[in-house]
């Protein structure tokens, strides 16, 4: 599989120390938050993340559903990293 924008999203999420985020949609919708999953894709490296509030410490409730948003990769526009205040682009 080819290194996508999402592989690129994956490397430099998962070796920050604070993980917090704002997304910005391609409807302009921003969301702040926190990636604690994903969803491997058939022709990208991740098709969905699993997103939640930056309060949120595990994406169960006490009946074992899972809380928070799945966000397709595809939908989103940019993320802000909060750590370093860099800005990834995706078109």
């Amino acid at each position: 599989m080819k290194t996508d924008s999402s592989f690129i999203l994956y490397n430099k999420y998962f070796n920050l120390k604070n993980r917090i985020i704002v997304i910005e949609f391609k409807n302009h919708l921003l969301l702040t938050g926190k990636f604690i999953g994903f969803f491997r894709g058939n022709k990208t490296y991740i098709s969905r993340w699993h997103f939640v509030n930056p309060d949120v410490c595990l994406g169960i409730d006490n009946f074992g559903f899972l809380v928070g948003e799945i966000i397709y990769h595809k939908n989103i526009f940019k993320i802000k990293f909060l750590e370093d205040n860099s800005i990834m682009n995706f078109n």
